[in-house]
């Protein structure tokens, strides 16, 4: 399957602890693409290797700046009613006592049919869990949750790690492991076979290191 031209890679955001941990995977994606491989002043090669890639930010109104942890603000640039169909979708964390409302489910399920991954970074699991996409699916959550979860939620198959991918749903543990998962999918993702070298140098330059799923 061919790489989508341009890559159109959303995050979905909410007003309730969303940390900038949560979104920085995003800016890892965002290294390998053309406007930053050919601002760090790379080979040609290179540069005819990097990814097109459209960012979307979103939350449920559209209205912004998204309030984030630590004082930060992200601008909002749709809704999820305006969001367009996706290539992937990132799920920042949200409080663990977050729950997703209908339309955010709904929005969630939609983009899921039709994109060609879908990763949950720590809490972000919740909005998605609240759907039924991990039903019957291996995933993983922050270490402190899990517990809980294989008692609730048994439909679920939980394990301890920093990552795991079942089919085109990516799962991470804690917050950091988000970046983790994030050097993985950029590795292992099937549509990003012809970038792998323009991949391996921008992690490289970035010294993210490969890190497997077992803690």
């Amino acid at each position: 399957m061919s790489t989508p031209n341009p890559l159109k890679v959303g995050i979905l955001l909410f007003s309730c602890g969303v940390q900038l941990l949560d979104v920085a995977p995003l800016d890892m994606l965002g290294m390998v693409s053309k406007d930053y491989v050919e601002a760090c002043q790379l080979p040609e090669h290179l540069i005819s290797k990097a990814l097109n890639i459209e960012y979307y930010f979103i939350n449920e109104t559209g209205e912004g700046p998204n309030q984030m942890t630590g004082g930060f603000k992200i601008a909002v640039t749709h809704s999820i009613e305006n969001c367009p169909p996706l290539d992937i979708l990132i799920i920042g964390g949200p409080l663990p006592s977050y729950r997703p409302s209908p339309a955010v489910q709904s929005f969630i399920t939609t983009q899921y049919a039709h994109v060609r991954a879908l990763l949950t970074i720590c809490t972000g699991h919740i909005p998605a869990l609240y759907t039924g996409i991990f039903n019957g699916k291996t995933a993983t959550a922050p270490t402190g949750l899990l517990p809980m979860l294989k008692e609730e939620k048994p439909e679920v198959k939980w394990v301890e790690k920093r990552w795991v991918r079942d089919g085109k749903v990516w799962s991470s543990g804690a917050v950091a492991n988000g970046m983790e998962m994030m050097g993985a999918f950029m590795r292992e993702f099937e549509d990003f076979e012809g970038f792998r070298e323009v991949t391996e140098t921008m992690l490289g330059m970035g010294d993210f290191a490969r890190r497997g799923e077992e803690y």
